[in-house]
């Protein structure tokens, strides 16, 4: 869904032609070298002991082709304690690229809560733990990626380049990474877990494959929770989206007691630093990928919105933005140094399953319209979905087509939830997706941004587990704190950028 971030580095810090869809049939049980499950018992950091199937299923990179090679689908099914346990939960996480198999004690702790309703299934959708789908740059870093939208289009178009030679030396076939095949994944692997039926909890791009499965296999789903929807035709942004955004975050900064008095306009400050870094872009001291030495990186106007578009969906990052734009203003690089570290690495990597899966999703030809008309006045129109229509090298994969891009009609019962503040999949996604879905109840968190759905938000595990027990939670609320800006000087514990 956000294809600049779809890197190696961001991987880590996670632990995230049509072809037709036609019922998987259930594995052969002698067949064990295509599905293979091992027994064992895991800890959780409370000391919580949960019986977990750990296992993996082997399915063909494309199915179109019978000489295709295998992949490996990673799954960690925990076990539900539950006297009468309801469907397994199969949790798809977004990107797309973020794996979700882990047994870290922490992890358990967090998914403990739903094993009181049914067993969960993790699952690393295909590609997401390959390592023959990963690219790194390995030739010298690009200082002026962040200076223009001109010079990191070239950056990226090089990277993919060499990307797509990587891969195909590697024997990947990109063809293969799909939603569409994704789906079929997800149902091979029900079959072979014996499982009549499941629920399913996506988080982000996992809607989107929730979407897809629902489309296909719809009759085998007990129930759907949606965490921030990217609906079938939503993987492009509409740039006026970002702009809504800053507004808000204006308005709430004004109301601030102490950042209102010096910051009354933020949208105003903004264009103001953006005019002054568009006459002298400020220098950024990065470690090099090597650790040996520090470089100097350019930020021009481009570097300041990719940064801002990357976090200003993240209710965690918010916080800061006034001071961001504010100390920006006043010649201090310390706050902008941060950001930039944070996201250096995203010009230093490909992961071949994310810009894939996006690429095979497309763009309607109503939505590439609205795209291409709001553009024209949208302060951050080079970055919304930067590097889509950028003019790198075309990816290998069939575009999935309108049918696939249709709205989703299903009368599966699903709940829907959105983040107030989420600018990556705003409230207005989630509606739409419901209008198709006479089942679904939709529940939207002020304050929350797009992490804050779920992850992070202790309010949420309570609903979402009624939901599961087939509760109506129509009249549920989801809440999350409201946001308290850093002050514009001085140290603050509440955001690393400022925190020394």
């Amino acid at each position: 869904m956000i294809r600049p971030f779809q890197v190696l580095w961001l991987m880590a810090l996670a632990a995230l032609a049509h072809p037709s869809i036609v019922d998987a049939a259930p594995a052969a049980k002698a067949d064990t070298t295509r599905f293979v499950v091992e027994h064992k018992v895991l800890r959780s950091k409370k000391g919580v002991s949960i019986d977990v199937d750990a296992g993996r299923l082997m399915v063909s990179e494309r199915r179109a082709d019978p000489k295709s090679r295998r992949i490996a689908i990673g799954f960690l099914r925990l076990r539900s304690k539950a006297t009468s346990p309801r469907a397994p939960l199969f949790f798809l996480n977004g990107g797309p690229g973020s794996r979700a198999v882990t047994e870290s004690p922490g992890a358990l702790d967090f998914w403990a809560p739903l094993l009181e309703v049914s067993d969960v299934v993790l699952i690393d959708q295909r590609g997401t733990a390959d390592e023959a789908l990963q690219y790194e740059w390995e030739e010298s870093p690009p200082l002026d990626f962040f200076v223009s939208v001109e010079s990191a289009n070239r950056h990226v178009a090089a990277m993919q380049q060499k990307a797509l030679e990587s891969f195909k030396s590697r024997g990947v076939d990109l063809a293969g990474y799909t939603t569409v095949e994704s789906a079929v994944d997800l149902d091979e692997l029900r079959a072979a877990l014996g499982l009549d039926r499941v629920s399913l909890l996506g988080f982000s791009y996992g809607t989107h494959l929730t979407c897809a499965y629902l489309r296909s296999f719809g009759s085998r789903v007990e129930n759907a929770v949606l965490l921030g929807v990217e609906g079938p035709d939503q993987t492009q942004k509409l740039p006026w989206t970002m702009d809504t955004q800053l507004r808000k975050l204006s308005l709430m900064a004004a109301r601030d007691s102490v950042i209102g008095r010096q910051v009354p306009d933020l949208v105003a400050l903004y264009d103001r630093v953006v005019a002054r870094l568009a006459r002298q872009s400020m220098v950024i001291p990065v470690p090099s990928p090597d650790g040996k030495d520090t470089l100097r990186v350019p930020v021009g106007p481009f570097g300041l919105r990719f940064i801002m578009r990357v976090d200003v969906g993240d209710a965690t990052d918010l916080p800061v933005f006034p001071r961001l734009l504010w100390s920006i203003d006043h010649g201090d690089p310390s706050v902008l140094a941060w950001f930039v570290r944070k996201r250096a690495g995203a010009a230093l990597g490909v992961h071949g399953m994310g810009e894939s899966m996006d690429a095979a999703s497309g763009v309607s030809k109503g939505r590439l319209a609205m795209i291409e008309e709001q553009s024209r006045t949208s302060r951050f129109a080079d970055v919304v979905n930067f590097p889509f229509l950028s003019g790198g090298p075309a990816w290998p994969v069939p575009d999935l087509g309108d049918d696939f891009r249709a709205p989703l009609v299903s009368p599966a019962r699903a709940l829907v939830i959105s983040g107030g503040l989420d600018f990556n999949t705003p409230p207005s996604q989630g509606d739409e997706l419901c209008w198709g879905m006479p089942n679904a109840t939709h529940i939207v968190v002020a304050n929350a941004g797009h992490e804050q759905t779920f992850f992070g938000n202790d309010n949420a595990m309570p609903v979402i587990q009624d939901f599961l027990r087939g509760k109506d939670v129509r009249d549920r609320k989801i809440t999350y704190p409201e946001l308290r800006f850093v002050p514009l000087e001085g140290r603050d514990p509440r955001h690393p950028s400022v925190s020394r």
